[in-house]
């Protein structure tokens, strides 16, 4: 259990429950067939469409949409996978040019004579911040997803590179998991995410989680989805920042996935955007600062973050799972 203390000097208590892992445990010794599926992923979008209605937004033209996928997970269906475990998979750290400008600003003027030691990105929703920064010293800094200081705590034992809070790992067996992360950039055609054995049953549910992004150099960095076009005659910027699963199903919801030892497995994740631009009025959107480019996002300059919102929520309403 850690002690918190909060800036305004109020302190908190915050149960940080991990588990430990042997990095030499061995997998399960059930014996299981596998077969190969092509996960892809489509978009359905005002440009690419004609069977679909006219979207309600016609000045809205969208050119790319861009999704960062963390996990991809598959739930047995009763009577499968009884002793199958997930491959083991060690949390990675990200590194300090990885964190968000402003984080690295604020320890970098705060804590000048304090090497940073390792960050993470917390995935418990319940948790009032999302990073976690240690130094050297034994200092720890928790972030909220705004990028503001939450708290500090210290830890009289200093930092360990080694000393890891666990690992995400399927050790049950009511689900497979495949980790990423996955980058892509979805178009109108099916974009391939990944190609990868899972075990021969049926599954009754699959589900993906986004995270944000830590790679520097990609356009999706600090983002868990990017959608970029124009919008009434000014470029538009869409994206957010939440970590959160999609539970994706077929239209018809009796149906389940089936994997047979063929290897013609493949499912396809199709986000209908232009259903998404009919539930959200994006016409609300404003380009308040002035600068040419409308700014749509949980922290964006234009006055635009509950139209953010909406645009996610319905980005995972309209989701759906096709083979």
């Amino acid at each position: 259990m850690k002690f918190l203390k909060k800036i305004t000097g109020i302190l908190i208590v915050a149960s940080l429950f991990s588990c430990s892992s042997n990095d030499d445990a061995s997998q399960n010794n059930v014996n299981y067939d596998t077969s190969e599926i092509a996960i892809k992923v489509s978009a359905i979008t005002n440009s690419n469409t004609s069977d679909r209605p006219q979207a309600k937004n016609a000045n809205l033209q969208i050119d790319e949409f861009w999704v960062n996928i963390s996990r991809i997970e598959f739930e047995f269906a009763d009577g499968f996978g009884q002793g199958i475990s997930s491959p083991n998979i060690d949390d990675d750290h990200i590194a300090f040019n990885a964190l968000p400008q402003e984080i690295q600003n604020y320890v970098t003027e705060n804590y000048p004579n304090d090497a940073f030691c390792k960050a993470e990105m917390e995935d418990d929703d319940e948790d009032p911040y999302l990073y976690e920064v240690e130094l050297q010293s034994g200092t720890e800094l928790y972030f909220t997803e705004n990028f503001e200081l939450f708290a500090v705590d210290f830890d009289d034992d200093g930092c360990d590179l080694n000393d890891d809070d666990g690992d995400d790992s399927g050790d049950d067996d009511d689900d497979y998991k495949i980790f990423g992360p996955f980058e892509i950039n979805v178009s109108s055609n099916q974009t391939s995410i990944t190609e990868v054995d899972i075990p021969v049953a049926e599954y009754e549910e699959v589900e993906f989680e986004m995270e944000r992004n830590n790679n520097p150099s990609s356009p999706l960095f600090q983002k868990s989805m990017l959608m970029t076009g124009t919008l009434n005659g000014l470029p538009f910027e869409f994206y957010h920042t939440f970590s959160e699963d999609f539970e994706v199903d077929y239209e018809d919801a009796g149906q389940n996935l089936v994997i047979t030892n063929e290897n013609n497995n493949e499912i396809t994740f199709q986000f209908d955007l232009i259903s998404v631009v009919n539930a959200v009025n994006f016409d609300a959107a404003t380009d308040a600062n002035g600068d040419g480019v409308i700014e749509i996002s949980p922290i964006d300059p234009d006055g635009n973050n509950a139209l953010a919102s909406e645009i996610k929520n319905a980005i995972k309403v309209y989701v759906d799972l096709i083979d």
